[in-house]
């Protein structure tokens, strides 16, 4: 995560330097000018908690009053810990690794004013992404020297959402903004698996375990305190 805020911050910083080769265009640029399209990144406070925070988005005009969106939220979080065997040398080891990769499309209402714009619309959302979880030498607490487990399970996001937002022209091609909205999602897990494998077992050394899918839907606030700050390409 750390990696894609700083890639998120050399390419604001890219985008803010090359709008310097553009002058400044009179108030009435946002009102009256036709913009293609838009590239945004999008940051969200420590106090977010919302499932679905879009890392980037991509805006295509149709005209000066309508657009159609894409948004990409890309998650991945990996968790190691290490197990040492009580009274000798032993070490075993606990992987966690939860992703998640989730897109939507949408369209939005726009009414443009001088140097700002406000905005409504909706989109559909999709996800995918898996929560496995990996041990070797352990049971997951205790080193164990002949046992090994994993956990695998696929997970998939489906959602619809409402928003409002605005945003602010510093310059022409520049922008900062806002948005929240109403989201509506199922999260599903799917049907997983969990594998014992115990090389000191006479009986059965690899037990594999079938999961049941369950899944269970929502609707909350989404997008609430985030900073939205945007490119136009003409």
């Amino acid at each position: 995560m750390v990696r894609v805020k700083r890639i998120f911050s050399i390419v604001l910083l890219t985008l803010f330097l090359l709008s310097f080769n553009n002058p400044f265009l009179s108030q009435d640029t946002v009102a009256k000018s036709r913009k293609i399209v838009s590239v945004e990144g999008q940051i969200y406070p420590s106090l977010n908690s919302d499932i679905y925070t879009p890392n980037i988005k991509f805006r295509l005009n149709l005209n000066k009053k309508s657009a159609l969106r894409f948004n990409a939220d890309v998650n991945r979080l990996v968790d190691y810990v290490e197990i040492l065997e009580s009274g000798g040398d032993g070490v075993g080891s606990v992987e966690k690794i939860k992703s998640i990769y989730q897109f939507s499309f949408g369209y939005e209402k726009q009414k443009r004013l001088v140097n700002s714009m406000v905005y409504s619309g909706f989109e559909g959302v999709f996800g995918f992404g898996k929560n496995n979880e990996y041990g070797s030498r352990t049971d997951s607490i205790s080193f164990v020297s002949a046992l090994n487990y994993n956990y695998k399970r696929p997970v998939q996001n489906l959602g619809f959402r409402v928003f409002f937002g605005g945003e602010y022209y510093v310059k022409p091609n520049i922008y900062v903004g806002t948005e929240f909205g109403l989201l509506v999602l199922k999260t599903t897990y799917k049907n997983g698996t969990y594998q014992v494998l115990n090389e000191a077992s006479v009986t059965s050394a690899d037990i594999t375990e079938n999961i049941p899918k369950i899944s269970h839907s929502k609707m909350l606030f989404s997008g609430l305190g985030v900073v939205r700050v945007g490119f136009v390409f003409k």
